[in-house]
């Protein structure tokens, strides 16, 4: 039947199967015009194929011309039921299409000598085929700049012809943001994070190795006014707080505003982490900021001025994210840091997220789950394969993604995802996540790059330096 025909049909009768009815009526609530799924379940329903509610899903998946929304509700299913087995696509993927950084933040693990250098081409990701049924992809999964990326705006502008459904985001450190990327995003990306840190060139250089605060800020004086008065992107913009740099808390929300900003996070930092993966390279490790730089160490005065920043931000009708104060009740653990937000009952990132990114300890592109304690699972794809539908479900459901499925919520949490609820990993003195702990829990064998020592990829050279 044509959907002309189904159309037609649609206007003489009227649906009487309760599970599509049901389904119709949350597709309008996410926001799904009727006039896509209703004749689809119109017709199903005229043919006799009357299913339940997890087999109606998964039929409308392929027949859908914009599957994304009933994607999420089949996702949601999976959730409720548990199934690790899954058959629904990734809602949110992070997807690193560069390996190289602009700048080293030393509040980073990343280092230009730390991994291989790779850039994802245009036609890797032509290739894929399933980003019809995502909802939010971000150019950034965490390991470097997409920008560096030199067929980026290329890559961009594919994804946002042909997938105009997708809600498209980047992180940047801003370095390379110039205003010819800034032309080519504005009015076309949906969200633009800048990882700022600095609001002078002192705290620039003292916080960011290998930068350059004249790109830096010329590109911020030029974001102001090319992207200013536009409905997208919405531009947020990070800043992390050490001892060191806690008394620029406020310049640094005027220079986040000044420069268009509507959201500003200030947060701490993860020095276990970095520790962990620099551990072995003294020259490395010299150059990053140690558990002694926390906050954690003068609670007191950071309290003092989150405090006076949040009153400016409303002042100027900011968007705010703060770190909870250390002296104060209210605070919860949600996804391994203290937060003000109650952590839901269960979490579902297993299901809804995919970062296609780069292990740290591994050297290879690997998959990870979430931004909680989970890290450097030992997923790893090829990226002609998990191009096919068929090779993302190979690691969509692997041994390993299964297991925390199996295992992230519920009596038989596993270690990792019970710390996530537990422990703060930003706190100095927090113990730290054994990752083989969760491949003990669930019988699985441990990846070998957690009892080996993390190298670099290749030795510091005095041109890096």
């Amino acid at each position: 039947m044509t959907p002309e025909a189904s159309a037609t049909v649609a206007q003489k009768r009227q649906m009487t199967h309760e599970p599509y009815r049901q389904i119709l009526f949350e597709l309008q609530g996410a926001g799904e015009d009727a006039k896509l799924a209703e004749p689809l379940l119109l017709d199903m329903e005229q043919r006799g194929e009357l299913l339940d509610r997890h087999a109606a899903l998964l039929s409308l998946l392929e027949r859908h011309p914009a599957p994304h929304f009933v994607n999420m509700l089949l996702i949601n299913d999976e959730v409720k039921l548990g199934i690790d087995e899954v058959r629904s696509y990734p809602q949110y993927v992070f997807f690193d299409i560069s390996s190289i950084c602009s700048v080293e933040c030393r509040f980073c693990k990343y280092t230009h000598e730390q991994l291989p250098k790779r850039n994802v081409t245009l036609e890797q990701v032509r290739r894929l085929e399933w980003l019809k049924y995502v909802r939010m992809l971000n150019l950034t999964a965490g390991t470097a700049e997409a920008i560096t990326n030199p067929q980026f705006i290329e890559i961009f502008d594919y994804l946002r012809d042909t997938f105009p459904h997708l809600h498209i985001t980047l992180l940047t450190n801003g370095r390379t943001l110039h205003e010819r990327i800034q032309r080519k995003l504005a009015g076309r990306l949906d969200a633009l994070h800048v990882s700022m840190n600095a609001s002078c060139e002192e705290s620039y250089n003292q916080i960011i190795a290998r930068g350059s605060w004249k790109q830096f800020s010329e590109n911020m004086n030029s974001m102001r006014t090319t992207l200013a008065g536009l409905a997208r992107p919405k531009v947020s913009a990070s800043f992390v707080m050490m001892r060191s740099n806690l008394h620029l808390a406020l310049q640094h929300l005027e220079f986040a505003h000044a420069n268009g900003a509507a959201f500003a996070l200030f947060h701490h930092f993860y020095p276990h982490y970095v520790h962990d993966i620099h551990g072995s390279d003294p020259d490395a490790l010299r150059d990053k900021f140690g558990f002694e730089d926390s906050l954690y160490h003068e609670p007191g005065r950071a309290d003092e001025v989150f405090a006076r920043v949040k009153a400016r931000g409303e002042e100027m009708g900011m968007e705010l994210q703060i770190p909870p104060p250390f002296h104060g009740t209210g605070a919860h653990i949600h996804f391994g840091v203290r937060s003000t937000t109650r952590p839901p009952v269960d979490c579902n990132y297993p299901w809804t997220s995919m970062y296609f990114l780069w292990g740290f300890k591994s050297k290879r592109e690997e998959i990870t789950l979430c931004c909680g304690l989970a890290s450097d699972i030992g997923v790893h794809y090829d990226h002609d394969e998990i191009a096919t539908r068929d090779g993302l479900f190979k690691a969509r459901n692997s041994d390993v993604l299964r297991a925390y499925r199996r295992t992230v919520n519920g009596l038989t949490m596993n270690p990792i995802c019970k710390m996530c609820r537990e422990v703060d990993r930003f706190d100095p003195s927090a113990p730290y996540a054994d990752q083989r702990a969760f491949y003990q829990f669930n019988g699985l064998p441990v990846p070998p790059h957690f009892d080996q020592p993390t190298q670099p990829y290749r030795k510091r050279t005095t041109t890096d330096r």
